[in-house]
């Protein structure tokens, strides 16, 4: 009976969302579907505990900046949770598809001659070492390059076909950014929103305190009572969406130098994987 080794490197068991049974992304981009399922369960776990506690010392103070001031925190803390959970999922993908590198596939023998003959050989080594070697980038890029390697007449014809698969990768993995974009730019705006909800708020009120002022001392200061409330509207709106912007801007440049440091290394990899030991005969070219 012929022995079968396992796979070197398993997707399911590396990847965040592949281990947790749900969909996935696109290379280092987690999916959609995934990061909706996770921010509801992470919202309402945060609004859960929140209205659990509500009633003590802790919950007086944190519900009402979850809740209230015109509802407007409630989308600010979703979009903000939905970015957080995007980018930590990401940061997990980008540390799964590096454990492919660790995968050497083309034989340490000088002797050894990369050729379109040899070619099928290495992509056999590769499927062998993944159990689905085109989820990592670099093997996927190696595998695609070597399956049509007879078609190549030159050396150079590999490193260029390289690196426009490489300026492919790079644009996929940039438009995953694109509802990220979307929400770091709405949030900022969700409090100004609230600026002027405030605002508008707290002038209503202004003019009912000075229609009162020729009344009772305690009815202005009711009136007056209401105008604070709307410049607390205000500010605490705008400075829980700027605050949230600032961390989510912080954590998306370390997520992004990573994501563009894989690709140097894929890129990198696969020149002295691939075009280093490339011969191309004439008689084969």
């Amino acid at each position: 009976m012929t022995h079968v080794s396992p796979p070197l490197i398993r997707f399911s068991r590396l990847d965040p969302e592949a281990r947790l049974g749900l969909t996935i992304g696109s290379n280092t981009t987690p999916s959609a579907v995934t990061c909706l399922l996770l921010t509801s369960t992470v919202c309402g776990a945060i609004y859960g505990a929140s209205y659990w506690f509500h009633e003590g010392e802790w919950g007086a103070v944190v519900w009402p900046y979850l809740t209230g001031f015109s509802g407007i925190p409630i989308p600010i803390t979703v979009l903000s949770v939905w970015c957080f959970v995007f980018l930590t999922l990401k940061a997990l993908k980008i540390k799964a598809q590096r454990a492919a590198f660790q995968i050497q596939f083309v034989p340490d023998d000088t002797a050894f001659v990369l050729s379109p003959s040899t070619a099928d050989a290495i992509v056999d080594a590769i499927d062998r070492a993944a159990d689905e070697p085109n989820r990592f980038l670099f093997l996927a890029r190696a595998r695609s390059v070597l399956r049509i390697m007879r078609n190549l007449g030159r050396v150079s014809d590999v490193d260029e076909l390289i690196t426009s698969r490489g300026h492919q990768d790079e644009a996929t993995i940039d438009s995953g950014y694109t509802i990220l974009r979307g929400f770091v730019w709405a949030i900022p705006v969700l409090g100004f929103i609230g600026t002027v909800v405030g605002l508008t708020q707290a002038m209503g009120r202004f003019g009912s305190a000075l229609k009162a002022a020729g009344q009772d001392l305690d009815a202005v200061t009711q009136q007056l009572t209401g105008v604070l409330a709307g410049l607390d509207t205000a500010f605490i709106t705008t400075a829980e969406a700027l605050i949230a912007v600032i961390f989510i801007h912080l954590m998306q440049t370390i997520v992004r130098r990573a994501d563009e440091q894989l690709l140097d290394d894929v890129r990198e990899a696969c020149f002295h994987a691939i075009v280093s030991r490339v011969r191309i005969p004439k008689q084969e070219a």
